[in-house]
């Protein structure tokens, strides 16, 4: 059931993974460039997404929504708490996660930053920025969250905070004290999540375990 979960909890960031990898593509099919990005970034959106963004050499210039998001607009490259990950990114060509972070909006969430390479006419690739989403926490998680109450598991979700720390903040918890979870880590993004999860009445009601599982195999399957 955890490694069910866990699996489902990667598929939820998906998604906003899959954001930065549609502006991607544009800014590789058009030369680097992207028309009416408001329009694309709003269709974009949903209830999870905090903004959209785009980072020509490192420097966001463009964010969906603008209202409230003003501040974002930074040199991320040589940002003090942004700067070390983003250029990791930059120089690794890999998709980096930083956070959970507070938002000035209020809540919390997680930086998918996706470098962008095109390429020169001597063949050589030279780097064109980031696509970026926000992405909000615990709410991108919303269905697998729960759906684990809803069973009667409490739970913990942690991830370290970027791929150049060990350091590891929670991301989603029940609120309860887990005694002896089991544990179900991933890697994603360079970073590590882990998802802990024991039944909220404790582990003496093994009787009706066998039910349980059915229940929700009948659940994810259909």
């Amino acid at each position: 059931n955890v490694a069910t979960y866990g699996e489902q909890i990667k598929n939820e960031i998906t998604n906003g993974i899959e954001i930065t990898d549609t502006l991607k593509q544009i800014l590789i099919s058009e030369n680097g460039e992207i028309h009416q990005f408001e329009t694309i970034a709003g269709n974009l959106m949903s209830d999870s997404i905090e903004s959209v963004q785009l980072a020509p050499n490192g420097v966001v210039t463009d964010i969906y929504p603008e209202a409230g998001n003003e501040a974002g607009k930074i040199d991320l490259i040589h940002d003090e708490s942004r700067g070390e990950i983003c250029r990791y990114g930059r120089d690794k060509n890999i998709v980096t996660m930083q956070g959970p972070f507070d938002l000035k909006q209020g809540g919390r969430g997680i930086a998918i930053r996706n470098p962008v390479y095109l390429e020169c006419p001597d063949g050589t690739s030279a780097f064109w920025g980031f696509t970026i989403v926000i992405i909000r926490i615990p709410e991108v998680f919303e269905k697998s969250v729960q759906s684990l109450t809803q069973f009667g598991y409490d739970y913990c979700l942690t991830k370290t905070v970027s791929p150049l720390s060990d350091d590891t903040e929670v991301v989603s918890a029940s609120g309860n004290i887990l005694k002896e979870p089991i544990t179900f880590e991933f890697e994603f993004c360079g970073s590590t999540f882990g998802l802990e999860v024991m039944p909220t009445d404790g582990w003496n009601h093994g009787w009706n375990i066998l039910p349980q599982l059915v229940f929700e195999f009948v659940l994810f399957c259909f």
